[in-house]
């Protein structure tokens, strides 16, 4: 009975468990960032290579 109640007052699994969801979430931010990022950085050179070529 005295293992039990320890089991359910223990508390390390649930700050583990919160540190490994901020970490997903921190991990899902920075994807969406990067895809969104990087979408913008290859229309932009799309737009310069159409220029130059347009240019020449």
């Amino acid at each position: 009975m005295m293992y039990i109640m320890q089991f359910l007052n223990d508390e390390e699994g649930a700050t583990a468990l919160e540190y490994g969801l901020l970490a997903a979430l921190i991990a899902a931010v920075i994807i969406g960032a990067v895809t969104t990022l990087g979408q913008t950085v290859a229309n932009t050179f799309n737009s310069i290579s159409g220029s130059m070529a347009a240019a020449s």
